[in-house]
């Protein structure tokens, strides 16, 4: 099992949402990746302990060196050495936040919650611009749900389709997991009562004159454009907590979020500085509807 995940998470590919958003870019260290790929695994961990014996650890292709020997570790334990010290020792590298992201999936598929929760929560406080946000949402969910953590996976899946942008395929594993929230949602919603009689005393009600047509509004902030239902109710949801209304506008097989209703497009782009101070992402204004 331990074998078959170290050969999982090396190949980056085998599972989802486990793409890093960093390859090796040392010609060395890729030509060392491919040949433990191809089954050549204890020439390239000679290979990458001959390039750290040789690399001062103050050199910034040290931790890109680390990453990489967790890549072609031979066992669980060294793999998780490998990145538990550049997530710690080497913390402001740009490999830093993928050996998190390695953690926490190789804490998931050893079923401990507790470290993947740590190691997720640290993600997103040390590195709130990491282009890793929408596949450790996956993660997120799965872990969350699993721990019975409904609000924590949800808060996670709704932050991950936000940021997942024109990636359908990271897009559909968020959604499927989040109808999840959704029918915890439907489940808690209590159906109104309209088979209730009103007093026999009552008076009929009076007629309400129809209201006036309200004008539409010029500017609204665009917070994202996602590929299905369940992302685009995600991203609305998220939206109506920042404390705006929300419409969802289908187009070109997209569905756009967009928020508040305003006159002028100074006001909109005041909203939608706070949007992103809130949600993240690139909100912009956009003409009505």
């Amino acid at each position: 099992m331990k074998r078959l995940l170290i050969a999982a998470l090396a190949a980056g590919a085998a599972l989802p949402g486990a793409v890093p958003a960093h390859a090796q870019t040392d010609p060395r260290l890729v030509d060392a990746v491919r040949a433990a790929q191809e089954g050549q695994s204890d020439s390239a961990r000679a290979r990458i302990q001959r390039l750290l014996a040789a690399t001062p650890p103050t050199d910034t292709l040290y931790p890109q060196i680390l990453y990489a020997q967790a890549m072609v570790a031979g066992s669980a334990g060294d793999m998780r050495r490998a990145l538990q010290q550049v997530a710690v020792e080497y913390a402001s590298s740009s490999w830093a936040d993928d050996a998190l992201l390695r953690l926490v999936q190789m804490d998931y598929a050893v079923r401990n919650l507790e470290s993947a929760e740590r190691n997720l929560e640290r993600l997103r406080l040390d590195f709130p611009a990491t282009p890793l946000l929408a596949r450790a949402a996956y993660w997120a969910g799965r872990t969350y749900f699993d721990d019975n953590k409904p609000a924590a996976a949800c808060r996670w899946l709704a932050d991950g389709m936000a940021q997942a942008g024109t990636d359908v395929e990271l897009q559909n594993q968020l959604g499927f997991l989040y109808q999840r929230c959704n029918m915890a949602a439907d489940t808690a919603a209590a159906p109104a009562d309209s088979t209730r009689p009103p007093p026999s005393d009552s008076a009929p009600p009076t007629p309400a004159a129809p209201p006036a047509p309200a004008a539409k509004p010029a500017y609204r902030v665009q917070v994202g454009a996602v590929a299905t239902q369940a992302a685009s109710d995600g991203l609305a949801a998220r939206a109506r907590a920042a404390g705006f209304t929300v419409i969802t506008v289908r187009e070109k097989g997209l569905y756009k979020v967009r928020a508040g209703e305003f006159a002028t497009r100074a006001e909109a782009q005041a909203a939608a500085g706070r949007l992103k101070a809130k949600l993240g992402g690139n909100p912009f204004v956009a003409a009505g509807p």
